[in-house]
């Protein structure tokens, strides 16, 4: 069973995809976190750094992942229908 599921190519591609999906959103993620971070440590006024730090990361990632996904149905419906 774990070798049909492994040849099969729609599967394979849609556990890739999910995979990219969450990268793409802990990657954006600590890309704002860690410097937020460092503000934060600097300038010392409060949580309020670190927070804008995490929804701009957040927000990055679902834009991100929504331009990923954009790309991935257009290109899905350009192809011909096979039979």
């Amino acid at each position: 069973m774990i070798k049909e599921i492994l040849h099969n190519k729609e599967i394979m591609t849609t556990i890739g995809l999910l995979g990219r999906l969450g990268l793409n959103i802990v990657i954006s993620l600590l890309l704002f976190f860690f410097p937020a971070l460092y503000l934060e440590s600097i300038l010392s006024a409060g949580n309020l750094i670190l927070i804008l730090g995490i929804i701009a990361g957040i927000t990055s990632g679902i834009y991100i992942n929504y331009r990923h996904l954009k790309k991935y149905y257009e290109r899905d419906q350009n192809q011909p229908p096979t039979l």
